[in-house]
């Protein structure tokens, strides 16, 4: 059998043994599916990655073979130190899109607030998410005023700037943007190529691709852009589910396989350091993109890694960091541990969320006057994350408000939080900066690391800063529905698990760019190539290697009593 499974087995034998010395992945999977580009279009994730005129895209499927990976060790961690936690990877996923009804929008996000705009030498993620990033773009690009439509503007202005200067000129005005790394572009569909269709990689195109001209900018903005005032869950499913799904009449597209502390804090992670809403290993990543060597000033001594050994996959990077802040606990389990989360919207909220199914007790902490911005949508979506959960509200400007914050902290043995260093440290509850109990394991989530504090980064743009992107005829599409959300989420709770299961006693410093990397660089599917055909509404994927067929599944709804 023709598949990669021991590879990417191999990568999360690396990231456990990061945190812990445990063998406990050391026997073989046997529950992997056989093809992991079938089980991406089951997943309702591939439904959600491409053009929404076009076909689905297959080129990520690598990725979501290392996520099956990474939910199978979750679920045996957790067998050893609570109660087992059999996540379903598609619906960490897409169940935010199922519960909305969102579509795949290619260079738009399948939420309608970010785009991916051709720059001079390449491509550039933004997000306008907030009244205040429309605001900004007439000081990103130097201009008095721009038109009534802002993407209008900013997507002609972006062939004159280079992919970094305009997320970095954007970053430094608080929004949302990050240049696609030079690795994550196939050879043929680097800046300033040739492309004609016959000299693309099999996974960068599809048979009888559009031609460049018909998918110019000015062609398609006027059925891409939303208008300013449109919301992820105001945008009308009718208008955009004809555009999503084929019809009868297209023809087949082959596509072989690609090779917050509390809503106060929350809030600044989201736009500061990373939520809602990370890109090939360092060594080929620009300067200014590459992880951190060593964490912020507020971190402590260096965990020592458990094993010498060198690492199996020295390709492949681990998507956190750890630093030593207290002694471990010999035989540490979940079940009973109190869990402080201080996140909000969705990445830390999901850590949460699994860690409370695997057994622990969980106290969701937020501002009286910043409450978690998850509430503002879809009230499903916060009870998906958070059913189950204790929940108080703390006024953080007050002593009385700060000192229980504190005692919460103290008492922790897992503490999770998602906001700027300096915004803990100004609360007293810096890392670095106070005595651990035995054992304590922190989780410090952020869009960039905390090194990198400054940068702000939502679930979509964090993944483009990865270079996690899905490829249709030679140009980059987002990869789901602001992926590094959720793939940050499963990674944060499976470090939490590995460091329980070591004792504790560990600041982990996880960034959604760490994370999206971790995944973009997941090793190459090992057969192919896998078509993607029409089949009436439906769109179907074929394996020849495995003589197998999957139809392309929309985002399923999740359960609100837990995501099962």
């Amino acid at each position: 059998m023709h598949t990669n499974t021991s590879a990417t087995a191999a990568v999360l034998r690396d990231w456990v043994q990061s945190l812990c010395p445990s063998d406990v992945l050391s026997r073989p999977v046997e529950t992997q599916p056989e093809c992991a580009v079938l089980a991406w279009a089951a997943s309702g994730a591939m439904d959600l990655t491409g053009r929404s005129d076009g076909a689905p895209v297959v080129s990520p499927a690598a990725a979501y073979g290392l996520l099956l990976e990474t939910a199978e060790a979750l679920a045996r961690i957790t067998a050893q130190i609570g109660s087992e936690v059999r996540a379903d990877p598609g619906l960490l996923l897409a169940g935010r899109a199922g519960l909305l009804n969102l579509r795949r929008g290619g260079q738009q996000t399948a939420g309608g607030a970010g785009r991916l705009l051709r720059t001079s030498d390449g491509w550039c993620a933004i997000n306008l998410s907030r009244q205040d990033d429309i605001d900004s773009v007439p000081a990103i690009l130097g201009l008095d005023s721009v038109g009534d439509d802002p993407w209008e503007t900013l997507t002609a202005a972006a062939r004159e700037w280079t992919a970094t200067d305009l997320a970095d000129r954007a970053q430094l005005l608080g929004v949302p943007a990050a240049a696609l790394p030079p690795a994550a572009y196939p050879a043929a569909a680097l800046p300033g190529a040739e492309r004609p269709s016959d000299a693309l990689p099999a996974d960068a195109r599809s048979a009888d691709a559009r031609s460049a001209d018909a998918r110019s900018a000015d062609a398609r903005s006027a059925d891409a852009r939303p208008s300013d005032a449109r919301s992820a869950d105001a945008r009308s499913t009718d208008a955009r589910s004809a555009d999503a799904r084929p019809s009868d009449a297209r023809s087949a597209d082959v596509v072989p396989a690609a090779a917050d502390s509390a809503a106060a804090l929350a809030a600044d992670v989201h736009r500061e350091a990373a939520l809602p809403a990370a890109a090939h290993p360092a060594d080929v990543l620009p300067a200014a993109a590459r992880p951190a060597t060593g964490l912020a000033d507020d971190a402590a001594r260096p965990v020592d890694r458990p094993s010498a050994a060198p690492s199996a996959t020295p390709d492949h990077q681990c998507p956190w960091q750890t630093m030593r802040i207290a002694d471990p606990v010999v035989g540490a389990r979940l079940d009973g541990l109190v869990v402080v989360d201080l996140s909000s919207m969705w990445a830390g909220p999901l850590c949460a969320h699994l860690l409370g199914r695997a057994g622990a007790r969980v106290i969701k902490v937020e501002s009286t006057r910043r409450p978690d911005g998850a509430r503002r949508g879809d009230p499903r979506f916060f009870d998906w994350l958070h059913g189950g959960h204790e929940q108080t509200a703390v006024d953080f400007h007050t002593p009385a408000g700060r000192e229980t914050l504190r005692e919460l902290v103290s008492t922790a043995d897992v503490v999770i939080e998602a906001s700027r260093p300096r915004a803990m440290a100004q609360l007293g509850l810096a890392p670095g900066e106070r005595v651990h109990r035995d054992g304590q394991v922190w989780l410090s989530l952020t869009g960039y690391g905390r090194a990198e504090p400054m940068r702000v980064a939502f679930g979509d743009d964090a993944a483009v800063a990865g270079g996690l992107v899905g490829w249709d005829a030679g140009e980059p599409v987002f990869c789901g529905d602001a992926i590094a959300d959720p793939l940050t989420g499963i990674c944060a709770a499976l470090a939490v698990c590995c460091a329980v299961l070591g004792g504790g006693g560990q600041l982990i410093d996880l960034s959604m760019r760490a994370t999206a990397a971790a995944f973009a660089s997941a090793p190459a599917l090992t057969h192919g190539p896998h078509r993607v055909l029409v089949d009436g509404a439906d769109w179907v994927v074929e394996c020849p290697h495995h003589g197998r067929s999957q139809r392309v599944l929309q985002p399923r709804v999740p359960q609100l009593d837990g995501m099962k």
